[in-house]
């Protein structure tokens, strides 16, 4: 059974200055080249900088800045040329041959060939490789061969045919990295620590948990096609600070401290949007699901009705209105509404219904004891507890979790237990199965890489007839927040900021 949860994501760009009376409208003006782009955002890439192992939002909207991949994938999911200008597959599905670009180089002199590509797609699917478990297994375990056809020319043969595979190439974790880089010792590699891209930035310095800089990449010449702009940067450098109070970002960017803000809390949108002298957007997102996984082999959630009725006791539309004040609506399937694989038949088919979830709480021998918010117990008067393992969360998603806690007591007498650990104990609890509930982003566009990720199978053709339980909800927007200034940055849909690319 799955509870979505809601992930709210904020971007923030720097634009030209507004014509007058725009009153924080579009923006208006040649961008002016130069100088430093600042934007604070809430969380530090949690698994640390190398993009094959960090591949989540919270990395890829910042270390696309450094990192290129072979395909770019637009807002429609349609694929686009990037480091490989052209390709093919061939009519079975199993062997797809990629055209590089000719005289591509990376941040350390190395020139991208097929050999460069060889190196990396061999590398992630190398099991003692940092990012096996996390991307490797899941993603790369059809890959049967690696062959390099001329310089500048390679091809890929899978063992059985993945509707996700493009989509795969075309993500972070499909970056192409120097491959020189890739032979560090496995600390090294997993902290991403020296590793070199061919981005338009060069990463200048990391601080653990409080700032990444970025240097323009001079040379880059190679943007994507979905990219309005080719060539180097306008800026010269891009300054990212976190910082994790939303309040203390948006003071940030009201006083001129920084160029933009990420995470805007819902409270603090009347400060930006319509406001002149700022610029406020959002936009749909259909790569950012995040549900609530709950474990079917441990405590009480190996009970379906027990599962069914924590689906059905509460309300998660009314939920995400009151914590996102209207800036977010629920969704009734895993896949959001904004991507073209939706079926609109899955939206309504799931709503709260107390009684029900009451009544399967009661086949399930968990009896009430009458009163409110009083904790349902078994036979042996053993407590009904729901333990919810997760890294430490941020806005809204905190905000989220803990309605959702509230809803379950009030409404079931469930008690919920919500444990937030560092992300590097998250998985090594998990492997201890000593949970009950794990809320989870899921990353990308394509419906079969959707289902792979989210309910952690190596097979490539997943359907929902095999889901146990109903999707609830998911988010589906991301919300922007710039201040007016003469520097543009824009953010590429679920591929990070990037200012010559608005």
């Amino acid at each position: 059974m799955l509870v979505s949860a809601l992930l709210m994501l904020a971007v923030g760009a720097c634009t030209a200055d507004p014509e007058p009376g725009s009153g924080g409208g579009a923006p208006a003006g040649k961008p002016a080249p130069g100088g430093t782009f600042t934007i604070a955002l809430d969380q530090y890439p949690e698994r640390g900088l190398n993009p094959h192992y960090g591949s989540a939002f919270d990395a890829s909207q910042v270390l696309r800045n450094t990192y290129d991949s072979l395909l770019s994938e637009d807002a429609q999911e349609n694929f686009h040329p990037w480091l490989a200008s052209s390709w093919t597959v061939s009519p079975d599905g199993r062997a797809y041959e990629f055209h590089l670009r000719d005289g591509v180089t990376f941040h350390n002199g190395e020139k991208l060939d097929a050999a460069a590509v060889k190196a990396n797609i061999d590398a992630l699917r190398d099991p003692q490789y940092p990012s096996w478990t996390t991307n490797g297994l899941l993603q790369y375990s059809s890959v049967s061969g690696v062959d390099v056809i001329d310089p500048l020319s390679v091809r890929i043969t899978l063992s059985q045919p993945r509707a996700d595979f493009l989509s795969t190439l075309a993500g972070l974790s499909g970056a192409i990295v120097a491959p020189s880089t890739l032979r560090g010792d496995k600390a090294t590699l997993t902290s991403g620590a020296g590793m070199v891209g061919s981005g338009p930035f060069i990463l200048d310095r990391a601080v653990q948990g409080q700032e990444i800089r970025f240097r323009k990449n001079p040379a880059y010449r190679w943007g994507p096609a979905t990219a309005k702009h080719q060539g180097p940067a306008y800026v010269d450098d891009v300054v990212v600070k976190y910082i994790p109070e939303a309040s203390t970002r948006a003071g940030l960017l009201r006083s001129g401290e920084v160029d933009a803000i990420g995470t805007v809390k819902a409270t603090d949108i009347p400060l930006f949007d319509g406001v002149s002298g700022f610029q406020y957007a959002q936009t749909g997102s259909a790569a950012s699901t995040t549900v609530i996984m709950l474990n079917l082999t441990n405590g009480p959630t190996r009970d379906p009705r027990v599962r069914r009725a924590i689906a059905r006791g509460v309300d998660i539309g009314s939920v995400v209105d009151s914590v996102t004040k209207g800036t977010q609506k629920q969704a009734w399937s895993l896949i959001s509404p904004d991507s073209k694989y939706f079926d609109p038949k899955y939206d309504g088919a799931a709503p709260a219904d107390l009684t029900q979830a009451r009544g399967l709480l009661d086949q399930a021998g968990w009896k009430a004891s009458g009163d409110d918010g009083a904790i349902r117990t078994d036979s042996s008067g053993r407590p009904l507890k729901v333990r919810l393992l997760a890294t430490v969360p941020t806005y809204p998603l905190d905000d989220v979790l803990k309605a959702w806690q509230a809803e379950l007591r009030q409404n079931l007498g469930i008690d919920v237990e919500l444990k937030y650990v560092e992300n590097a104990q998250v998985y090594d609890l998990l492997a201890q199965n000593d949970y009950e509930a794990f809320p989870r982003q899921v990353g990308g566009l394509d419906l079969s890489l959707q289902l792979n990720r989210a309910f952690g199978s190596t097979k490539p053709d997943l359907s929902y007839g095999q889901i146990d339980g109903i999707t609830l909800g998911s988010d589906r927007r991301r919300v922007q927040a710039r201040r007016r200034t003469g520097r543009p940055l824009a953010a590429r849909r679920n591929q990070g900021y990037r200012p010559e690319h608005p």
